[in-house]
């Protein structure tokens, strides 16, 4: 029949068939019913939207059993469906143009158009609907993203149909997994358009943070998050026990990044997140809400915030103390990760552990050396020690050095074990201990340690701070210095590829150059060897300069045998070719071991070129970036 009303009355009696689940056997198994529904979709759905919502409606019931994909994959349903997507889609656009063009709209053609986007929606709903269901096939779901079924998802988030939404959303959070969905979403900006949702209806809500989360994985998208103000809407929706669990999960995600921690200081996150943490018993069971704590707490702002806030309840103590005493009574590690960032913050954060600082060290005593509590104490300690808080003399008291001494041993502990007793001892040693510490055999130990973590960047920043503490206070000093080649060990450092080390190591030296006159002259002379290596090598015939003195009257080889890679030689010269060394000696050098301060004695004055000899000419020559 050619009638066009009939077509859709038909068709909508054989969609509520379709309903019924009893049904749906007796229509697929009829001749030609599939087919001819099939083949109606693809000549006159374009030509009505009630007679397409109506076949689409049958084949979705269908979609709705795996069973049945076969025939409707069969029919070359996925293909009509995505045209008809692709069809709306344009018509929704023009329409909207219309609008534009014909700016305000009398009543009539305001309800026309409504009635229209109602229809559209619902023939949308099922379309999506159907795609979502065949989409558990990973063979079909790619074929659709050839399709670009993420833009047409991303561009029905505009619409106002909550059902829709809700179904849009659901589907671009299952197609969020890869990432060529995700690039695709990025560039439809879909977390401008999320933003409206949140906070909203609670279904699309919850759909809408799922979705999020997923995004959140990617670096640009948490930016957008960051940039439409969602922190501090989803922190307000960790009250809800509703949506808790999914926001904290996406605040964490988001607080990743550091810059975007000082943010939560201006919400309330501090105080939900330590009322939390007093309520929960046993924080392993709660990972999202001690992981976005840490997070939060690495900002000195927030730190603060947590500890003066006011804890509700009988005795309202404050954030700090109530913290505390859960830490302890708990002996729980993960509250000490969030109490070890608060001793990071600020000297008015460290002063708040004045009365708790003799129970932190018994509570560390009292643990087995490597467990997790004690390592965290452990750098909760390492962390007080600051001019608000000195607590070197009851840290010598309880015999903490000792403590680091066995830490340190080989062989005694796990690698970041020792790396912890590295940084508690060098935040710990002064001139009040000082003695104390090369009594208990740290200094030996911490220069073994060097030799044996040496590629490890982190034992070897720790390392050369603790090394830098050390040479500034006079015993320990001397140690270093007597007993050790731990300032070649340091001019090596700075040629390392981590920046923080060659500053680290830089500082160490200073310390030095300050108090001992006579390392001064060797420390300048063995930078500008290190510096200029390459120019060194390119000038003799091998690698090894023996120019520097060291102990007993031999000289330095940086390329011979020692811990750090160089030894002493007991040459003059080391193996400077002969030409080199007259060279040197034309310049103004009047042994190749002198070290000269002025720059121009190496070089010569800049305006005024002298010709040696040989015809070389050094004046007006400059070296710019040199160490001296």
């Amino acid at each position: 029949d050619d009638d066009m009303n009939a077509r859709v009355d038909a068709t909508a009696r054989i969609a509520a068939l379709a309903r019924r689940v009893e049904n749906l056997p007796m229509l697929l198994g009829h001749d030609t019913l599939v087919q001819t529904l099939a083949r109606v979709l693809r000549e006159e759905g374009r030509k009505s939207v009630d007679l397409a919502t109506n076949v689409v409606s049958v084949f979705f019931a269908f979609s709705n059993y795996s069973q049945f994909h076969p025939a409707i994959l069969e029919n070359q349903m996925g293909d009509a469906t995505m045209r008809i997507v692709d069809l709306e889609t344009k018509r929704h656009d023009d329409r909207l143009g219309t609008i534009k063009e014909q700016g305000e709209l009398d009543e009539f053609t305001e309800r026309r158009l409504a009635l229209a986007e109602r229809k559209q929606d619902r023939l949308l709903y099922v379309c999506f609907y159907m795609l979502l269901n065949l989409s558990e096939d990973p063979s079909v779901e790619r074929k659709m993203k050839k399709r670009n079924i993420s833009v047409y998802l991303c561009k029905a988030l505009e619409r106002r149909s909550v059902d829709l939404l809700v179904l849009c959303v659901t589907f671009l959070k299952k197609l969020s997994v890869y990432r060529e969905n995700k690039d695709a979403m990025k560039q439809c900006a879909v977390v401008d358009k999320l933003a409206r949702f949140v906070p909203g209806q609670d279904v699309l809500l919850l759909a809408t943070l799922r979705l999020l989360l997923n995004l959140s994985f990617d670096e640009d998208m948490r930016k957008s998050m960051v940039e439409r103000a969602l922190i501090p809407r989803v922190v307000d929706l960790m009250k809800n026990p509703h949506f808790q669990h999914v926001s904290m999960a996406l605040l964490y995600h988001v607080s990743v990044d550091p810059g975007t921690r000082g943010m939560f200081a201006y919400t309330p996150a501090p105080k939900i997140l330590l009322d939390f943490i007093l309520q929960v018993e046993d924080l392993h069971d709660a990972p999202e809400l001690i992981a976005l704590a840490v997070n939060v707490t690495t900002n000195a702002k927030c730190a603060e915030i947590m500890c003066e806030h006011v804890v509700s309840g009988p005795e309202r103590e404050r954030g700090f103390d109530a913290l505390m005493r859960r830490g302890i009574r708990l002996r729980d590690p993960l509250a000490f990760k969030v109490i070890r960032n608060v001793a990071r913050a600020s000297d008015d954060a460290r002063r708040n552990f004045t009365p708790y600082v003799v129970d932190l060290i018994r509570l560390m005593k009292e643990e087995e050396p490597g467990s997790d509590l004690m390592v965290e104490v452990l750098g909760t300690l390492a962390n007080l020690n600051c001019d608000a808080l000195d607590i070197t003399e009851t840290c010598q008291e309880h015999g903490l050095l000792e403590y680091a001494a066995i830490l340190l041993s080989p062989g005694e502990v796990d690698d970041d074990v020792a790396l912890e007793a590295v940084m508690f001892v060098g935040s710990i040693v002064c001139e009040f201990n000082a003695q104390h510490v090369v009594d208990c055999g740290l200094v030996e130990r911490m220069y073994t340690l060097m030799s044996d973590k040496k590629e490890d960047d982190e034992f070897v920043l720790q390392i050369a701070h603790a090394f830098g503490a050390m040479l500034r206070c006079e015993a320990t000093r001397e140690r270093l210095l007597r007993g050790t080649q731990v300032v070649h060990y340091l001019v090596d450092l700075l040629q390392d590829t981590n920046v923080e080390v060659r500053k680290c190591a830089d500082s160490a030296l200073d310390a030095v150059m300050d108090y001992e006159e006579d390392w001064a002259v060797k420390i300048r002379r063995l930078k500008f060897e290190s510096h200029n290596r390459e120019w060194l090598d390119a000038t003799r015939d091998g690698p090894g300069d023996g120019d520097v003195d060291g102990p007993d009257g031999y000289r330095y080889d940086p390329y011979h045998e020692g811990p750090s890679g160089g030894g002493y030689r007991d040459d003059e010269y080391g193996d400077y070719p002969d030409e080199y060394r007259e060279s040197l000696a034309d310049m103004g050098m009047y042994s190749p071991g002198t070290v000269l301060d002025n720059p121009q004695e190496y070089y010569g004055e800049e305006e005024e070129e002298e010709v040696h000899p040989g015809g070389v000419g050094y004046g007006g020559y400059r070296r710019e970036n040199e160490y001296y």
